[in-house]
């Protein structure tokens, strides 16, 4: 039996409206350095989260079709609010990839398969779930979801220890860190002013990521937590690693949580970059390893061409900020959100207030999480492999407003043989849509939508053959047209006969 293995990373389970996921055909990923010794088990974490490649089994074909549908959630919103709530399109995503095994013996594959953003959990259940299901022939695999707050945590993890060695391996920066640690008063103030005087004169930081290390001293976030410590586990559903993965989520924080995770993650990424280069880059090079854009970006609904997304918030607004950050955790990432309510001192208060001052406005760490299944495909056969999930799509603000998902392509390019790519986006009549690529109507696949707000009114499908195999593909409908009150085409029919009477 062949077989390959997983690096996985690991995730919270979010989506909200305004959150969606991208996707992308599946293929291999190898353990770092190809350890012999992980063979036939979910890989442990290692240093390196990149994608291999498959040059046993052949990809034939994707089909890939993507439906935009009025979400449950309006429902539901509209119960506990008496206002006008505009909830995003909840998308539901299938790629069924027909795959063969032309060799002699049974293949078993680890299978990688990136998600931007969040997976719809539909609400008002016992046990929420996220909706995303993988099957193979007739048969359900169980699919291990791996999230990005642990990616997060991952960082923080690697990027604290090489702050703690570059402050150890710099004995002035070590004694003035020590008593910056241990003292108050004037005797404090004055060691933080010599740390910066030294990062900046002797060591060449630029003044900001100076004050950030200064900030940093002063607080305490404890030792160094690593994960996972018993090296013989593993991070699968049935790994026994799962207690270490929630825990990774939310080590290595301290009072810094009251900055969120990924304000918290720039913070690690940026100073450890003052003593490794590489370092602050980590999460760039697995996130473009997979084939995503840790620029947010979206289909521009007029030209068709892909730009960066814009998403407008009033910045002197706290309550537009807060609703913002509700509506799309990621614009934790560009606004200067604190918790006011964390319980941390005053002091600390201060310190993180001060590294908001000082990080960079623009913070690119664009969401990205893993669907992790195993697929054994029989010697000599050819079987359909189908990957399905849900989201709601995502706000770009530009123009009259849009809903945009973004599905990854690139792990086409990982395989030695894959064929085309067949795209149908479902869309009810009276909304616009823009793709990335070129598509047009197919009439013949037209229905009627049977029930829900839509109900009477037509699906219109749009198709088209994905031909450029490396990056993200971005799929869009207008807010303006999505956002109208539906009218069905039952009653558009009694509106006519009433006016005719």
């Amino acid at each position: 039996m062949c077989k390959r293995v997983i690096v996985a990373v690991l995730l919270v389970l979010i989506n909200l409206p305004g959150m969606v996921l991208a996707n992308g055909g599946p293929f291999v990923v190898k353990y770092p350095k190809g350890d012999p010794a992980a063979k036939g088990v979910l890989a442990r974490i290692g240093d390196d989260l990149m994608p291999g490649r498959e040059t046993r089994l052949k990809v034939v074909k994707e089909e890939l079709k993507i439906d935009f549908k009025k979400s449950p959630q309006i429902r539901f919103m509209r119960v506990v609010s008496t206002k006008k709530v505009k909830v995003p399109p909840l998308v539901s995503v299938s790629a069924e990839y027909t795959i063969e095994n032309p060799t002699g013996e049974e293949v078993t594959v680890d299978f990688g398969f990136p998600i931007l953003r969040g997976i719809y959990v539909p609400p008002m259940k016992m046990m929420p779930m996220p909706d995303a299901r993988v099957k193979l022939g007739s048969k359900y695999l169980r699919p291990t979801i791996i999230s990005n707050s642990a990616i997060y945590g991952i960082i923080r993890q690697k990027a604290r220890a090489v702050i703690d060695k570059g402050i150890a391996d710099d004995s002035e920066l070590s004694v003035l860190v020590n008593v910056v640690r241990k003292s108050k008063g004037s005797g404090r103030s004055a060691a933080v002013d010599r740390i910066i005087y030294h990062l900046v004169n002797a060591r060449k930081w630029n003044k900001r990521d100076a004050v950030l290390l200064s900030e940093y001293a002063g607080l305490d976030i404890g030792k160094i937590k690593s994960h996972p410590r018993d090296s013989t586990r593993t991070w699968g559903m049935f790994g026994g690693g799962a207690a270490e993965l929630y825990k990774i989520i939310s080590e290595n924080l301290g009072p810094l949580s009251a900055i969120g995770e990924q304000k918290a993650t720039q913070l690690f990424a940026q100073l450890a970059t003052g003593f490794d280069k590489e370092a602050g880059s980590a999460y760039e090079k697995i996130f473009t390893a997979w084939g995503g854009d840790v620029r947010e970006r979206v289909v521009d609904m007029t030209s068709g061409k892909i730009r960066p997304r814009k998403l407008d918030v009033n910045a002197g607004d706290k309550d537009s900020l807060t609703k913002a950050a509700a509506f799309d955790p990621t614009v934790y990432a560009r606004v200067d959100f604190f918790d006011e309510n964390a319980k941390i001192s005053e002091d600390e208060k201060k310190a993180c207030k001060a590294i908001l001052k000082n990080l960079p406005v623009v913070f690119t760490f664009a969401p990205m999480n893993i669907l992790y299944y195993q697929a054994t495909f029989a010697a000599g056969k050819t079987e359909k492999l189908t990957v399905s999930y849900k989201q709601h799509a995502f706000k770009d603000t530009a123009g009259s407003g849009s809903y945009q998902l973004a599905y990854v392509v690139h792990p086409a390019s990982f395989w030695d043989e894959f064929g085309p790519i067949n795209l149908e986006v479902t869309v009810p009549e009276g909304v616009q849509f823009r793709a990335s690529v070129p598509c047009v109507k197919n009439p013949a696949k037209m229905t009627v939508i049977p029930n829900g707000p839509d109900k009477g009114k037509n699906n219109i499908v749009y198709c088209a053959n994905v031909k450029d195999k490396t990056g993200e593909l971005f799929v869009a409908v207008d807010a303006g047209s999505w956002d109208k009150p539906a009218v069905n085409t039952a009653q558009q029919q009694q509106v006519i006969s009433l006016k005719r009477k």
